[in-house]
């Protein structure tokens, strides 16, 4: 598929098809991260790939709780609706976790989110992947990741950047449409 019509064929999954995703789709999604940009080259990610069903059971929970959480403290009406079992369906999660220490030189200037942005660049491949595959897949945020750490068993001094459910979309959706760049020359201008 051409570079172009993959970005824009690329959609959020949330309802997935049993189909089983074989291990070469997943090395292959995995490498695809692998390659994405970082500070120095520092890689600061690390993947936790999860198909045990118990596993991901325990995952849609700290999700539901999260969903809970915001509903309890007067976030969105929408999350309310909100359903999680996306996180069951999807025959994989890919939970992607970085280690903040390997955030380049920036932090010589205050910058210290060299590392969450490389790992978001490899959440980014990886769904472009996947979707090249054939493969459905989102970007999944909405947790507490303190909740997920336990649940993974994540060291204390990695942080959770997303969780990625990935598999055989069950419905193919429509792409939404798109905002104008919000493109400044030269110079930032506050100008709207």
């Amino acid at each position: 598929m051409e570079f172009k019509e993959l970005v824009r064929s690329r959609r959020s999954c949330r309802s997935f098809e049993p189909t089983a995703v074989s291990e070469e789709q997943i090395e292959k999604i995995l490498e695809a991260g692998q390659w994405a940009p970082s500070p120095m080259n520092l890689q600061p990610w690390e993947f936790v790939v999860v198909a045990d069903p118990e596993m991901k059971t325990r995952i849609r929970q700290v999700g539901e709780q999260a969903r809970q959480q915001v509903i309890d403290g007067g976030g969105p009406g929408w999350a309310k609706k909100y359903g999680m079992d996306f996180l069951e369906q999807a025959p994989v999660l890919i939970v992607v976790i970085c280690n903040p220490r390997k955030g380049g030189l920036g932090g010589f200037f205050g910058q210290t989110l060299g590392a969450m942005q490389a790992a978001c660049a490899c959440v980014q491949n990886m769904m472009l992947a996947a979707a090249d595959l054939g493969l459905g897949s989102l970007w999944f945020t909405f947790f507490d990741p303190e909740a997920v750490r336990a649940v993974l068993g994540v060291p204390v001094e990695k942080e959770v950047v997303a969780i990625v459910p990935i598999g055989q979309p069950a419905q193919q959706s429509e792409p939404p449409p798109r905002k104008a760049p919000r493109m400044h020359q030269g110079r930032y201008s506050s100008s709207d």
